[in-house]
């Protein structure tokens, strides 16, 4: 039986790809459109832009849904850091708490 003279042994080869992973994900995007032709470049780059700021709005509108609900609680009269989650989703779909 021939077995290939690295058989059960693990070259160096795999480490490389494990460290690639490290680097800052701007650096590692900015190496990926390095290889790309212009036109294809600013098309990704257009693209990443927008999906960057769709991102953002959405933690802007989560941000904002959290606040609209500690406002609704406040005005209610209960105490957010007191409640349960269970009681908090209760109170903001009904206005009150049950019995």
């Amino acid at each position: 039986m021939y077995l290939p003279r690295n058989s059960g042994r693990q070259t160096w080869g795999h480490v490389a790809t494990c460290f690639v992973g490290n680097q800052d994900p701007e650096e590692e995007q900015e190496a990926r459109l390095a290889n790309l032709p212009a036109w294809r470049r600013d098309i990704l780059r257009k693209k990443l832009e927008e999906e960057r700021k769709e991102e953002e709005r959405q933690k802007q509108e989560e941000i904002q849904k959290a606040k609209e609900q500690s406002e609704k609680l406040r005005t209610l009269g209960y105490d957010e850091a007191k409640l349960a989650p269970w009681q908090r989703q209760v109170i903001l779909k009904k206005g009150e708490i049950p019995k």
